[in-house]
Order: C-alpha cells, then structure tokens, then sequence
C-alpha cells in the first residue's frame, strides 16, 4: 500500500484483517505482538539448542581389531602332546614361535613347518616331519596338516590328516590323526 505525502510516496505494511492496524512485513502481525513472537522464536531456538547440547556425542565404534578378543589365545610356547592315529599313539613337542615357525621334536627327529592363526582360538599348522633310518638314509616323509583349537590358553587339541610319503615323493597313505597337548612354556623358542 502506498501513502503519498507532499512529493514522495512511502510504502506502509497492509493493514490487518479486521483491526485495522498494521502489520509487520516479515512477520505478519502487528507490530506490538511482533517482538513477543521473535521472542518466542528465540526461547525455543534457545531450548533445543540446550537439549541438543545435553545429548551424548555417539560416535562410530573403533574397529575392533586392535582389541583382543575375551578368550584369544595364542599357541607360541612349547607343548608336549600325544599323537593318536589307528592303531598307535605316542608322544611329541610340539613347539610355535612369534614368527609363525612350527617346530615338531618326535621319535624320528625334529622337523619344521609354519602355523597361522584362523579364530581367536584357533589356529592350523602344517609339519613335514622327515624320516630317516639308522645310517642317515631318506625313509620318505610325512606331511602332517592339522587344525587345532584351544580349549585354554594352557591346552588345545587339534585334528587333521598326516600323508606319508616314500623317498621318491610317492603317495603311500593318508590317515587321520588327533593330537592333544599340553602348554609348558610360554617362551619364543628360537626357530628349530
């Protein structure tokens, strides 16, 4: 609406509905009630803003990777153990270090191979344990491949197949073996 007085025209904010009174542009009531609504505008603005800010900050979880899990368990130490096969059993060390070396102490010598860890409690190893006869002749080998499981960080069993070889790398046989053993050293043995 414009209002002319003299020689320039003023722009003035429409009337109200009914009250005949003005209004302000920006908020559509009258002027008298406009700075109670900005004040209203700000209470709120001002509440949320304090409920927003008492909120807890949650923030993605770190992977837990870093963490150790509640049972994880390690085989690096030395362990004596029983080996079961069909028809036999008899003892071994067993040993495992930092460096994922296997290392098998057995009645037909020492021998190596490596270890991997597969669960926090769980972990596989693979040994070729070579045989040799009373002159210091190549027997063949056996390949012993096996997947243990920790029961504690003092015990594990561990089951799998042990092939065994002739010295011209023939295939002779393939038999399942059960092995459990016992911790008795935590140390990182030098490499067998």
């Amino acid at each position: 609406m414009q209002k002319t007085t003299g020689d320039h025209a003023e722009q003035t904010a429409p009337t109200g509905p009914r009250t005949g009174r003005r209004t302000d542009r920006r908020t559509g009531t009258a002027p008298a009630t406009a700075p109670r609504a900005r004040t209203r505008v700000r209470a709120r603005a001002a509440a949320l803003t304090a409920v927003v800010a008492a909120l807890p900050l949650t923030l993605p979880a770190a992977p837990a990777a870093a963490a150790p899990a509640a049972h994880a368990t390690s085989p690096v130490g030395t362990w004596t153990a029983t080996v079961s096969r069909e028809g036999a059993s008899y003892d071994v060390t067993l040993s495992f270090s930092r460096t994922f070396v296997a290392c098998l102490t057995s009645p037909a010598g020492s021998s190596r191979g490596t270890w991997q860890r597969t669960a926090p409690t769980a972990f596989g190893y693979r040994i070729r344990e070579l045989w040799f006869d009373a002159a210091g002749n190549s027997e063949g080998w056996v390949d012993i491949d096996q997947r243990a499981r920790q029961s504690s960080p003092a015990a594990f069993t561990s089951n799998g197949d042990s092939t065994v070889y002739l010295p011209d790398g023939t295939r002779s046989e393939t038999v399942p073996v059960r092995i459990t053993a016992v911790r008795t050293s935590s140390a990182n043995l030098p490499a067998c």
